[in-house]
């Protein structure tokens, strides 16, 4: 996966993220999936000293937007998080709903199975108005898709911690990055 013009943001730290699961397939399919997902980025937050702010789980890719503490490991990150996330959603799949395991076959080089593209997407977030637009963005996306009627309902989303700021949450709040 290349940078992509990534080196010119090395020293930015909060960014607007959208990966997307390989062909637009829906592959994340239900909650133990999402879980999986969840877990993964408590795990790599902890490792590259991040913190989550915002984030929706869709059937066929997620956005988040993340927060280095301290250095911009973006790069790194998706890279160890889509890595680890496919290889138990994979197992998952097999597990679970082998119905479904052709959708994922690709046998390039070494590789077997796919679950995510190969890119994602960033935008450099470095103004409080710029990092609402996204965060409304982020949590209207299940309202847009016509599974819930308020982004507060959509269990998968940060919305909800926005709209009644749950004290205990591993979110970080916009507002004391972006007062």
């Amino acid at each position: 996966m290349g940078l992509r013009n990534r080196s010119l943001f090395i020293d930015k730290r909060c960014f607007f993220v959208t990966t997307n699961c390989y062909l637009k397939q829906h592959l994340l399919l239900n909650e133990d999936i999402f879980k999986i997902i969840l877990n993964n980025f408590r795990f790599y937050n902890n490792e590259y000293r991040a913190r989550l702010m915002a984030y929706v789980l869709m059937n066929n890719h997620i956005h988040f937007i993340i927060y280095f503490l301290e250095k911009n490991f973006l790069s790194k990150y998706m890279r160890d998080f889509k890595k680890y996330t496919a290889k138990e959603i994979r197992e998952y799949i097999q597990a679970s709903c082998p119905e479904i395991l052709p959708q994922i076959v690709y046998e390039e080089k070494t590789q077997k199975f796919k679950i995510w593209s190969d890119t994602f997407d960033d935008v450099w977030i470095g103004q409080r108005k710029i990092c609402e637009i996204k965060l409304n963005y982020i949590h209207n996306n299940p309202v847009k898709a016509g599974l819930v009627k308020m982004p507060s309902d959509y269990k998968y989303s940060s919305a909800k911690f926005y709209e009644i700021l749950e004290p205990k949450s591993e979110l970080l709040h916009y507002g004391e990055i972006f007062p």
